[in-house]
């Protein structure tokens, strides 16, 4: 197994709390740096994440996440669901990209 170069957590956090953010907490307590719920979105963007560095495909990924708002949060599906997830997995590919890059 290779070794790849992990992803900060603190850019975990700032993707989990302003590209996905199902149960909005972005805006309260002035954002995840001074919040109680830092660590609310840490282990979905993880395996994102992880799923990236292995090779997953972005879809499945997406899927993922919403799975993880409608199923596991047991939240409504909104207009925005498929979008959030979308971009939270697209930015994180852009840091996993930049981070194996360098």
């Amino acid at each position: 197994m290779s070794w790849r170069p992990s992803v900060k957590l603190s850019v975990l956090r700032e993707i989990g709390w302003n590209h996905w953010d199902p149960i909005r907490l972005n805006g309260s307590e002035g954002g995840w740096q001074r919040s109680n719920a830092a660590d609310e979105y840490d282990r979905y963007m993880l395996r994102v994440a992880r799923g990236l560095q292995s090779g997953e495909a972005d879809q499945t990924l997406v899927d993922y996440l919403v799975g993880i708002e409608t199923t596991h949060m047991g939240l409504v599906e909104t207009p925005t669901l498929r979008s959030r997830a979308e971009a939270a997995v697209a930015a994180l590919r852009e840091e996993v990209e930049s981070l194996t890059s360098r």
